[in-house]
């Protein structure tokens, strides 16, 4: 015959037992315990209550998880299939039309470009910024190419434009935008700094692209027309955020 359990000992096995951790002889006296002892019933149950709240924001969290993990499955395979769908259509279009490869090599470049873009940025967790933009600066490098040798071989139309000013203006801008990704993933800068750094760097960048289609020439980066007209905006809008990421910083 099973001894009655004092209270004590019952309150003091109760973590144990919410937590499943003793044995079957035991469990069966504090059950015995609990069945006739209010108070340590009203102790077992509000144990039982924290647990549960304590478990409760796990599991709706792994539901969260998955739920936002499936949404963004289904939105990738369905941005898949209706980018394949318009490569088709484009193609065979231009086929029909043309009787041969053109423009439809742009368009579905341009296509397989952007989901790639997508993918890496829903899909990445972690170096997003530095995986992004190396998505961003090989895909055009290809765009760039493919428009290239589809407009002069295939369509017959321009020139070789591309090692002039195409790769050139690409490779500045890209690293303009690099710039900026590299500030706040390597050195953790806050995010209205690096865009008062990318403001900066488009002014540059504005200058430099002029400089080199032929638009200005030297004496022209001293005017204050120009300036004016192609830089005022963005050095306001550096030091603005400049100005906000201080205070940012200040309030932290």
């Amino acid at each position: 015959m099973n001894k009655e359990l004092a209270c004590e000992i019952v309150k003091d096995l109760l973590p144990l037992y919410v937590d499943e951790m003793v044995s079957d002889v035991s469990k069966k006296s504090i059950e015995n315990h609990l069945e006739h002892c209010k108070d340590c019933t009203q102790m077992y149950q509000n144990m039982a209550l924290d647990l549960e709240k304590d478990e409760q924001p796990k599991e709706a969290g792994e539901v969260k998880r998955f739920l936002k993990k499936t949404k963004q499955m289904y939105f990738l395979y369905g941005l898949g299939g209706l980018s394949f769908t318009a490569i088709l259509v484009c193609t065979i279009v231009d086929l029909a039309i043309n009787k041969g490869l053109t423009w439809s090599l742009i368009a579905g470049t341009a296509i397989i470009f952007a989901n790639a873009f997508m993918y890496a940025f829903l899909i990445c967790k972690k170096n997003k910024g530095y995986i992004t933009m190396s998505v961003i600066s090989v895909g055009t490098f290809i765009l760039l190419s493919t428009i290239q040798i589809s407009r002069y071989y295939f369509m017959d139309v321009g020139t070789v434009w591309i090692f002039r000013y195409g790769f050139p203006i690409m490779l500045l801008w890209l690293g303009i935008t690099w710039v900026p990704v590299l500030c706040r993933c390597a050195l953790k800068w806050n995010i209205w700094d690096c865009i008062a750094v990318f403001m900066i760097m488009v002014l540059i960048g504005n200058y430099v692209t002029k400089l080199m289609t032929g638009d200005y020439a030297l004496n022209d980066l001293w005017s204050m027309h120009n300036f004016i007209g192609n830089g005022l905006g963005e050095v306001i809008g550096a030091v603005l955020f400049g100005i906000i990421g201080r205070v940012k910083k200040w309030r932290k």
